[in-house]
């Protein structure tokens, strides 16, 4: 059986000791703050000194740009000289190019390796849901699954995947062309901040709160409202917290879904600047998949 690697682009926003362990390749995304000057994430800057700049300079709005087409190849070309398979998955078509971006590497890449094996997966997820599916498949991988099943499982559980998480504002959704500019506009003059859910490669609102406290506790109770309408087993979940700016309000957060659901959260990530462009420098919830072997 012919081993594989497994590729992804950077809004699958794993931290680099879990990339490092998990074997993985992450493809980072552009981020700029002016029209000229592209910076590749976590490469030429990291992401808490990115949410800081956020902070300081709250009327500058960056934007981010998709790995391009030769991003991918490099990546595709160092697994094909190691004799691997690749296994290469994006972030949500619905949110960017980036799936594009590496159907296109293939097509090219097999032109010049018609004996290679590429397959190409749109994770229909983003952020921490996306971190969630590479984690399982890394467990796919380890646990000796081969590739042709390992698509098999990926195409059964990626509609598992959810990420429920609230955000500080409305003026980085609506810079984004998320949201309208009223209603932008109506949310802050009235502090209302949003749950918003993340699923089947869209984005939707899971309603509004008048506080950050009441935003996170809507969190909690769309998960459970989620367990109990499908009758599902948090067990058969792999579940992690994300976070923006301050890893302590993500610790709080996990301290208090352990309360509610007699469950400890073990894993922790912090969301990266593909996704805070969009969000500002606090969004935080929860992402969860269910995991591959689970009966």
């Amino acid at each position: 059986m012919k081993d594989f690697e497994i590729i992804s682009d950077g809004a699958c926003d794993l931290a680099d000791e879990a990339v490092s362990r998990l074997g993985i390749r992450v493809i980072p995304f552009y981020v700029a703050y002016d029209e000229e000057t592209y910076l590749k994430e976590k490469v030429d800057f990291n992401v808490q000194d990115f949410y800081q700049k956020l902070i300081d300079h709250p009327d500058v709005f960056p934007k981010t740009s998709m790995p391009t087409a030769e991003d991918y190849m490099k990546e595709f070309e160092r697994a094909y000289e190691l004799e691997k398979d690749i296994l290469c998955v994006t972030i949500s078509k619905k949110f960017s190019g980036s799936l594009n971006s590496a159907l296109m590497a293939k097509d090219m890449f097999l032109d010049e390796h018609p004996d290679a094996r590429v397959e190409v997966i749109d994770s229909t997820m983003l952020s921490c849901s996306q971190g969630l599916l590479i984690r399982e498949i890394a467990r796919m991988k380890e646990d000796g699954v081969a590739l042709d099943e390992a698509i098999q499982h990926i195409e059964r559980i990626k509609n598992t995947g959810r990420c429920y998480f609230t955000i500080n504002g409305l003026s980085y959704l609506q810079h984004g062309g998320r949201i309208g500019k009223l209603t932008a506009i109506v949310g802050n003059i009235f502090k209302v901040l949003p749950l918003i859910i993340a699923k089947d490669g869209e984005i939707q609102s899971g309603g509004i709160a008048l506080s950050r406290k009441r935003a996170i506790m809507k969190i909690f109770d769309k998960l459970k409202n989620t367990l109990h309408k499908h009758n599902l087993n948090l067990d058969d979940y792999l579940i992690e917290v994300g976070y923006g700016y301050s890893l302590e309000e993500g610790e709080e957060l996990a301290q208090r879904f352990e309360e509610i659901f007699k469950r400890k959260i073990e894993l922790f990530d912090q969301i990266g600047a593909t996704i805070a462009v969009h969000t500002g420098p606090y969004p935080i919830g929860i992402a969860f998949i269910r995991k591959y072997d689970a009966k």
